[in-house]
């Protein structure tokens, strides 16, 4: 399928897609100076979205997919890779909301002061 068709798939914009192939993580084909793109890419752009969704950055996410092409998809290597990334990602949520945590009880006990003036 042509880029049109793609971005309106994967419901995103054709910059997106263009920063994503300068990025090397999308790699559409050319034919005739056009670029298509496949059912893998449809995918690919799936896992991208589903790893920023979750905190990766796009560094994050350049690194696995360099892994799944030089080791394959399902390679020893990718998944620690991949599960290292995940363990890092859950550390800094669980410390997000540690601090979320302590600024809701100050606000709380902020608002309780407040009330018994």
């Amino acid at each position: 399928m042509k880029i049109s068709e793609f971005v309106k798939q994967v419901n995103t914009t054709k910059d997106a897609v263009r920063h994503y192939e300068e990025l090397d993580l999308l790699r559409p084909s050319w034919k005739n100076d056009v670029r298509y793109y496949s059912p893998k890419d449809v995918g690919d752009f799936h896992a991208i979205k589903e790893m920023q969704s979750v905190g990766f950055s796009l560094k994050d996410v350049q690194a696995i997919f360099n892994l799944k092409r030089t080791d394959g998809c399902g390679s020893e290597k990718l998944i620690q890779g991949f599960l290292d990334s995940l363990d890092k990602e859950l550390e800094a949520v669980v410390k997000a909301e540690e601090e979320l945590q302590q600024k809701k009880s100050k606000i709380t006990n902020m608002i309780l002061e407040l009330k018994q003036l």
